[in-house]
């Protein structure tokens, strides 16, 4: 391989396997190009996988990640034939065009796979793995350590990847006992989860008025970006939002309730809106995931599927119920076949090591659950105000300053390293 002159274009690759890591990717990527641009260097060559976001940053797709990903590990393994099938594509490609850099983001099966494969065939670039696996138990049981020095993730990370670069104040110790080049950079949504829109130009995207007499009470949802999450998942939440929106227009004393979810690609349109039928919500505004934050600022309590959609209301501040259901034969395996349990699964409980947000997963994914757990975080003072009071600690432990900038220096610090 040449080696990587920094006068010259670099040329990187991105592997992300879903959207959540899709939107760290095109925050990097975003935060790289301007890094150059002030250095006076030309922007880099980026390919990778991805979807609508990181191709808006100006990445060359060669696969697009938007439908790949289904909930949980015994999904992701009826897949397996599949991402083995991306895996070794993705390897050909990088193997033939020798990019200077490569840069795994999350989706730790698919870019372990991928880093072992490249290795393996003779890539003898750099490898830098971004939002680096951890192990959660850690933050739950003070024997995981010992196990994560034996753990399979973290001593294949040291074989085949330069430079890891972890969010989240999880598994740290293990990276440095087990001498893992690393930095620890915080959480990227403490940079970027902000609104974008005016009140204004909010309630013009929404459809009301924000200067009536009696402002609307949002509540927003995030029932899933994955088919298999929209089927098991938006029908309980859908139906929840239905009966408050009813309860809401029956009490002339109440302002109106202000139902909106975010879409979060459009593929997903004919089964979100099948599901808000089936599920009687006729008022439901369905807005672009560009709007999440413009959303989440504005709503009064939000209803979100497991995964990156409690860390935004973590860091945005705004009252959170997690929901998460997977089909009930996926259900049995993990509770009877892989004996598969956690106290907590959302991401505020597991830092805080305590309940902070109400978890509804499988049979208490249930409207009316919803529904109660809903009323209180409107209501009642004293439990909003306790889980409010508990994100702004967490924050103070996950947010660092300018995560993502600092995470584009440390990946071409890497390519200036190669270049010596």
């Amino acid at each position: 391989m040449v080696p990587y002159l920094p006068e010259k274009t670099a040329t990187i690759f991105i592997s992300t396997g879903e959207l959540s890591g899709e939107m760290h990717g095109a925050y990097l990527v975003s935060a790289i190009q301007q890094l150059r641009q002030e250095q006076g260097l030309p922007p880099a060559i980026i390919e990778g996988n991805g979807s609508q976001r990181m191709s808006e940053a100006g990445v060359q797709l060669l696969f697009d990640v938007a439908t790949w990903g289904e909930m949980g590990i015994i999904a992701n393994l009826l897949k397996a034939q599949f991402f083995l099938r991306v895996v070794s594509a993705t390897a050909r490609f990088i193997l033939s065009n020798q990019p200077d850099i490569v840069v795994l983001v999350d989706s730790r099966f698919l870019n372990i796979s991928l880093a072992k494969h490249l290795r393996q065939r003779g890539y003898t670039g750099k490898i830098v793995y971004y939002v680096a696996p951890v192990r959660w138990q850690s933050l739950y049981d003070p024997a995981d350590h010992e196990r994560s020095l034996h753990n399979k993730r973290f001593s294949e990370i040291r074989q085949y990847c330069d430079f890891a670069i972890p969010i989240y104040p999880v598994s740290l110790k293990a990276y440095e006992e087990l001498d893992i080049p690393f930095e620890y950079v915080g959480h990227p949504l403490c940079e970027h989860a902000k609104p974008k829109l005016s009140d204004a130009e909010f309630a013009n995207l929404v459809g009301f008025d924000y200067n009536r007499a009696q402002p609307p009470v949002i509540v927003g949802a995030l029932p899933g970006s994955r088919v298999g999450e929209i089927r098991q998942i938006a029908p309980q939440v859908f139906t929840a939002l239905a009966w408050m929106t009813e309860a809401f227009r029956e009490d002339r004393t109440m302002p109106p309730l202000h139902a909106i979810s975010v879409l979060a690609h459009d593929e997903l349109l004919d089964e979100v809106l099948a599901a808000a039928r089936r599920a009687g919500l006729q008022d439901l505004t369905l807005i672009s995931p560009e709007y999440v934050y413009d959303l989440m600022s504005r709503a009064k309590v939000m209803i979100v599927k497991s995964g990156t959609g409690t860390h935004e209301c973590l860091v945005m501040g705004v009252p959170a119920i997690m929901c998460y259901r997977v089909a009930p034969y996926m259900a049995w395996v993990a509770r009877y076949l892989m004996r598969f349990s956690m106290p907590y699964y959302s991401f505020p409980n597991l830092l805080a090591n305590r309940p902070v947000i109400p978890e509804l997963i499988q049979e208490d994914c249930d409207p009316s659950r919803i529904v109660d757990l809903a009323g209180a975080l409107l209501y009642e003072k004293g439990e909003r105000q306790a889980m409010l009071e508990a994100f702004a600690e967490l924050r103070q432990m996950i947010c660092k300053p300018s995560p993502v900038r600092r995470a584009a220096q440390l990946v071409l610090g890497q390519l200036e390293d190669s270049a010596n």
